[in-house]
């Protein structure tokens, strides 16, 4: 059966590329196993044969190379929620405040920014709706903590974002930051503080949703 593999839905327009979906699959099953909510897609690029479309046909769908960070630090979250001898199958749906691909998230931030105020990209473009929310048994927010007066449209989409979660009854938790609602992300940047964040994560998991699913 192999390990846990990536998929995703990729767009390009004018210069820019979008991820507008992805999940971490285990095993065979499409029954969702949770979802996470981060800023923005980062490093995690298509197989080499599917970039090529992308660059030719403007869209492409497809496996993700996992060697990410990102994806690694998922998947180390989700194989640490369960026992050892517990087989997984499922999918972690992947959601972001926007869907630019960008691997430095200031300057995704500001690109975001630029590209909302020369109409470019509609604010709400990465929302669902609260029933696709409400299928899944609960969300990871892990966006980050970075703030700034200019980032405007990012505070109104994690508004977004947070009303949509209330609405969807979808059961949230994440590292939050002590003094204002933002979270964590689930990958520091630094490496050796990654497997600490998992533990966090996983505990914070166990105090906050284990309890209400128990």
């Amino acid at each position: 059966m192999g390990g846990p593999k990536a998929h995703g839905t990729f767009v390009k327009r004018g210069s820019n590329i979008y991820r507008t979906s992805a999940y971490i699959q285990w095993g065979e099953s499409d029954t969702s196993i949770g979802a996470c909510l981060l800023l923005n897609p980062g490093s995690a690029a298509l197989e080499n044969d599917l970039s090529i479309q992308l660059e030719q046909e403007g869209y492409a769908e497809g496996r993700i190379k996992s060697e990410d960070p990102t994806m690694k630090q998922l998947i180390a979250f989700i194989q640490n929620l369960y026992e050892k001898d517990h087989l997984i199958s499922g999918r972690l749906h992947i959601y972001n405040l926007f869907n630019l691909q960008n691997t430095k998230s200031e300057n995704a931030i500001d690109k975001f920014e630029e590209l909302v105020l020369l109409g470019e990209y509609e604010i709400g473009e990465s929302l669902v709706t609260a029933d696709e929310l409400l299928a899944h048994p609960w969300i990871m927010i892990g966006w980050g903590v970075k703030r700034d007066k200019r980032w405007k449209n990012l505070q109104l989409v994690k508004e977004r974002w947070s009303e949509l979660i209330v609405e969807s009854t979808v059961p949230s938790f994440g590292k939050l930051h002590a003094k204002r609602p933002d979270y964590y992300h689930p990958c520091p940047l630094i490496p050796t503080k990654r497997l600490p964040m998992v533990e966090e994560l996983v505990s914070i998991y166990k105090q906050k949703i284990y309890k209400m699913e128990s």
